[in-house]
């Protein structure tokens, strides 16, 4: 059987090429494709040869996709044909053979473009998990892409009080608010620390319990570092690669008692969950969840719906277009 892939040729060049699909081993299923989303910070670190990001090529880019089951291995019970599955990792690609430590299913209430967000949604949900966010406390979150947005309404979810979103561009600015925000601010406010401090008292709270820092960006990381409160909790949730070119007052850090916690994916357990740290497979679940129920709603970031065959073209939009869209999918329907 043929399907087509999406293959990172060389740094800045990418090609649609065909391959042969793997036969499923006895604890993995073959998924035909139906979607998958561009992680926008990863890929497009990946496409420049970031050195920090270790890649080589070609490679395949991508590591979320939904489609039905076309063909189960010998041992799998969970699964039939015809289901419908989100998949984690696998590269954007027509067809996907994966073990099923990486499948779930999608809820018959869940469409297909908004369950392909489940993986990006997990990495708030596991930046929120490991800083042990309690009911009222403030809940900064910084950088407002994909997951930052979600993070928002995860933060109202678990409880924040208030939920605080800071990100650069007005239009998403109010996606945050639309989000459940309760305030939002601009990152290069002179008043920042000022107005977020003065905001968390009014809960009782000496300045920001928990930050999720998602933009990556060092200049946010040191903000953070100076309205978070005494105790406080700030979660490295976006690409932080590299060593920082700024100073960064670990003395600050020392005096005020705060945690700095890396969340990155690999950290998860592996198979058994554990307070503060669940497996991949069981927050996807929890994602596809709180999508079933309307706890979370991720239509808003849903930007672009492209065919994958443009996927050369959008690539390289991605490599010099700094208003790149949010939440661009790869439409496979064609292949």
């Amino acid at each position: 059987m043929q399907g087509y892939k999406v293959v990172f040729t060389q740094i800045g060049q990418a090609e649609i090429q065909e391959f042969v699909v793997k036969e499923p081993k006895e604890n993995e299923v073959v998924i035909k494709v139906l979607y998958t989303l561009i992680s926008a910070g990863t890929e497009k670190a990946i496409f420049r040869g970031e050195v920090q990001t270790g890649c080589t090529f070609p490679r395949v880019p991508g590591y979320s996709s939904v489609g039905t089951i076309v063909k189960v291995g010998k041992n799998v019970t969970q699964f039939k044909e015809g289901d419908r599955v989100f998949a984690a990792r696998g590269g954007h690609g027509s067809y996907n053979t994966r073990p099923i430590s990486r499948v779930v299913k999608i809820p018959d209430e869940v469409r297909f473009e908004d369950a392909v967000f489940t993986r990006m949604a997990s990495f708030p949900l596991l930046a929120l998990r490991r800083s042990h966010i309690e009911l009222g406390e403030t809940a900064v979150i910084v950088g407002l892409g994909v997951l930052g947005l979600i993070g928002v309404q995860l933060a109202k979810i678990a409880g924040a009080l208030p939920v605080i979103a800071v990100g650069n561009r007005e239009i998403r600015r109010e996606l945050a608010r639309k989000s459940g925000a309760d305030y939002v601010f601009e990152p290069n406010d002179p008043k920042l620390k000022e107005k977020i401090v003065k905001i968390s008292s009014q809960y009782g709270n000496s300045g920001a319990n928990v930050v999720i820092e998602t933009s990556g960006s060092v200049d946010a990381l040191i903000s953070a570092i100076n309205y978070t409160g005494k105790r406080g909790r700030i979660a490295l949730n976006g690409c932080n690669w590299g060593i920082p070119e700024k100073p960064i007052d670990l003395y600050k850090i020392h005096l005020n008692g705060i945690e700095l916690i890396g969340v990155h994916d690999s950290t998860r357990m592996p198979y058994n969950s554990a307070p503060g740290n669940w497996t991949a497979k069981k927050d996807f679940m929890t994602i596809l969840g709180l999508m079933e129920k309307k706890r979370i709603d991720v239509s808003s970031l849903r930007s672009n719906i492209v065919s994958a065959e443009k996927a050369p073209e959008i690539y390289g939009r991605l490599l010099n277009d700094r208003q790149f869209p949010l939440g661009v999918i790869f439409d496979w329907s064609q292949y």
